[in-house]
């Protein structure tokens, strides 16, 4: 018996949590055995220190939609394999501004054959299924922002009361 299977709708954010952790762990055992000191959790915030090149953790929080804790978890794990580095901000010296390190740029194009064989490969993964995952999930993010699953309860709690 898989209890979590067997709970269906009740254990939803258990499934998809547990399907992004098995994902992530495989990525990070390729990168480990391509002998790349780097954790797939950190990619996000390697791509956009790539992009954006300084950023306050609030904003990345912000761009990548993670916990503002998420992102200074990853953030200090990155420092302390010198992906990244942090420094004051001039203007508020509240805010840490984040840049990539020389290495956290080198990290990013070596990692860059293996991401083209990760997308691709979970792009034939994708098209095993019977529905469009990347586009239902946009949807239902979509759904929730303009309804949030608190809500959603709360909501049907309030009524169930009234009754």
């Amino acid at each position: 018996m898989n209890l979590v299977t067997e709970l269906e709708e009740l254990a939803l954010a258990t499934r998809l949590k547990r399907l992004a952790e098995r994902l992530s762990q495989d990525v990070s055992q390729i990168y480990k055995e391509s002998d790349l000191d780097f954790e797939a959790k950190w990619y996000l915030i390697l791509e956009l220190l790539s992009r954006e090149k300084v950023m306050a953790i609030t904003e990345i929080s912000s761009s990548l939609q993670l916990s503002h804790a998420a992102v200074v978890q990853f953030a200090e794990q990155m420092q302390a394999h010198g992906l990244i580095k942090t420094a004051p901000d001039a203007k508020d010296a509240r805010r840490r501004l984040i840049s990539l390190t020389l290495a956290g740029k080198q990290m990013h194009k070596k990692i860059g054959p293996v991401l083209q064989v990760i997308k691709e490969e979970n792009r034939k993964w994708l098209a095993e299924g019977s529905a469009d995952l990347l586009q239902l999930l946009s949807e239902l993010e979509k759904s929730l922002d303009e309804r949030s699953m608190y809500k959603r309860i709360k909501v049907s709690l309030v009524e169930q009361s009234a009754r």
